[in-house]
C-alpha cells in the first residue's frame, strides 16, 4: 500500500472516530448539564424531593432555563409503562407538586413546564421540587429536561424515577 493511500484511510478514520461533539450544539453552545437528585425507593402517597442541579458550561449564557416533565417509556426494554410522577395539571397548578424552590417566573398553562432567569456561562443553580408519588405500585418516572428558553438546541434530559413498593 502508498503512503498516499495509508495517509487517506488514516484521516478517514480519525474523522469518523471525532466526529461533532455531542454536547454541543451546531453554533457550539454547550448543552446544559443536569444531575437529579431524587429517592430510588418511595412509599405511595409520600412526598420526596427531586434536587436538579443545572450548570451552564458554556461558551454563551443561557437567555433562560426551562424544567420540563414528561411521560417516559419503559426502563431498560420493561414491557410496562411507568406511571407518571408529573402528568398534565390545569390553570398553572399541578396535583403532584407540593412546591418549588425557588419559585418560577412563569409556568405553563398545563404545569409541566415551569421558567427561570437567565444562567451565566459556567454557572449552576439548583431548583427543587416536592413532588407526591402516586399510589400505584411498580415504577413511577417522568424524563425531566433542561433547555435554554431562547435556543431549544440547547437541550438536555435525564430520567427520574423511582420504585413504589
Amino acid at each position: 500500500m502508498t503512503r498516499a493511500a495509508l495517509l487517506s484511510i488514516c484521516l478517514l478514520l480519525t474523522g469518523a472516530c471525532f466526529g461533532p461533539d455531542p454536547n454541543t450544539t451546531s453554533s457550539g453552545a454547550g448543552l446544559p448539564e443536569l444531575e437529579i437528585d431524587f429517592p430510588a425507593r418511595s412509599s405511595p402517597g409520600s412526598v420526596q424531593t427531586a434536587t436538579l442541579r443545572i450548570t451552564n458550561p458554556g461558551p454563551e449564557d443561557m437567555s433562560s432555563v426551562v424544567v420540563a416533565f414528561a411521560r417516559v417509556g419503559p426502563n431498560q426494554g420493561g414491557a410496562e409503562l411507568p406511571t407518571p410522577i408529573v402528568d398534565g395539571g390545569f390553570d398553572r397548578r399541578n396535583p403532584a407538586i407540593e412546591s418549588i424552590r425557588p419559585e418560577p417566573r412563569e409556568i405553563s398553562q398545563a404545569a409541566v413546564e415551569f421558567f427561570y432567569g437567565p444562567l451565566r456561562e459556567g454557572e449552576a443553580t439548583t431548583i427543587e421540587f416536592d413532588l407526591r408519588i402516586p399510589e400505584v405500585r411498580g415504577e413511577a418516572a417522568n424524563s425531566v429536561t433542561v433547555y435554554d428558553g431562547s435556543d431549544t438546541e440547547r437541550i438536555r434530559g435525564a430520567r427520574l424515577s423511582t420504585d413504589v413498593p
